[in-house]
């Protein structure tokens, strides 16, 4: 927090001198936090969400603009109003304890102490990481996504959307693929590794993607939409940051316009298929009463643990839904 901004930290100044506003001073804030050049995907989600918080205080009867006045009772009484939209089911756990973590970590960085500070999974209960809604990024609605993000010019943007569902690729790794090894690989080998942009750096050999035809088409399409002088979809003359902006943004509100909720769904789309064809069944998360086979569910999840990237088998209900307990088949339900 000792990099020099422009701003001096005082508890005396609206902000705590961080800026006149109190939506900037939080965007001044994170980036004492964690650094003017470093981690800008954190510093824009965090942003994003406290903007949030933010609107919410304008709203109070007494509206606060400055940040020295927020108080723990505020927060808490929001956290409250949160707790309620997911027991409406308007928003998820997940989403609702990222937003009071944001609160956490923003009014930490401003203030550089922990006065203001809850605990997510008190105020709204615990996430799960079990799988209990179906992706629905069915073919249809993913060529609705496409058409919508070619018709506003983010061709980039739709070619994200079919990378992400035909690789079960997460955005940054759709993002800085290698598509001219991509296609090397797939031409000699029928199938593809995932090294680029990979989670916390982790690099695996073994996390490989056979290539079909709708991961043909996909490689070809994104490759159609790239420059001359670029081998991936982020432009040699542009930042990460800036493909944030220009394309991917975009084409997250293409998505919600096709009705497909986030792009993470398209990943989990793919990681279902892919566990369906190796189990033989359906996936959990689809299960209404069907058979299921304990041995063959084993066989999908450790392919969903290879093909996603992950090196614990644990993270396959996040994408595939809870295990049963016991095999069962229709004639057991017979009896």
């Amino acid at each position: 927090m000792s990099r020099k901004t422009g701003f001096n930290h005082s508890h005396k100044k609206r902000n705590f001198g961080l800026g006149a506003k109190a939506p900037f001073a939080a965007k001044t804030a994170l980036r004492h936090m964690y650094g003017h050049n470093d981690h800008y995907q954190t510093r824009a989600a965090h942003h994003q969400r406290f903007r949030h918080f933010l609107d919410w205080l304008s709203k109070l009867d007494t509206p606060i603009k400055d940040l020295r006045k927020v108080t723990l009772e505020m927060v808490e009484q929001y956290a409250g109003d949160v707790a309620k939209s997911v027991k409406h089911n308007q928003m998820t756990v997940a989403y609702a304890q990222n937003l009071l973590s944001t609160i956490n970590i923003v009014m930490l960085a401003a203030r550089r102490d922990r006065a203001i500070w809850l605990s997510p999974s008190n105020a709204v209960g615990a996430r799960s990481y079990i799988r209990t809604i179906i992706p629905d990024a069915t073919d249809e609605k993913i060529e609705m996504a496409v058409r919508l993000a070619e018709e506003s010019g983010n061709h980039r943007g739709a070619a994200l959307i079919i990378m992400s569902r035909a690789f079960g690729l997460r955005l940054r790794e759709a993002s800085l693929a290698d598509l001219f090894r991509l296609q090397q690989e797939a031409e000699a080998f029928g199938e593809v590794q995932i090294l680029d942009g990979t989670k916390g750096g982790r690099k695996s050999s073994n996390r490989t993607v056979a290539m079909g035809s709708r991961q043909y088409d996909a490689l070809k399409y994104a490759m159609n939409t790239i420059s001359e002088k670029a081998d991936c979809l982020v432009d040699t003359n542009a930042s990460y940051k800036e493909f944030i902006s220009q394309c991917i943004n975009p084409m997250s509100k293409s998505l919600k316009q096709a009705g497909i909720r986030c792009p993470h769904d398209l990943r989990a789309e793919r990681l279902i298929e892919r566990y369906e064809e190796e189990s033989g069944q359906a996936a959990p998360v689809k299960q209404d009463g069907s058979p299921f086979d304990r041995d063959a569910d084993l066989k999908g999840r450790k392919a969903v643990q290879k093909e996603s990237g992950h090196g614990r088998i644990s993270v396959a209900p996040s994408y595939v839904g809870k295990r049963h307990r016991k095999s069962t088949n229709k004639q057991q339900g017979a009896e």
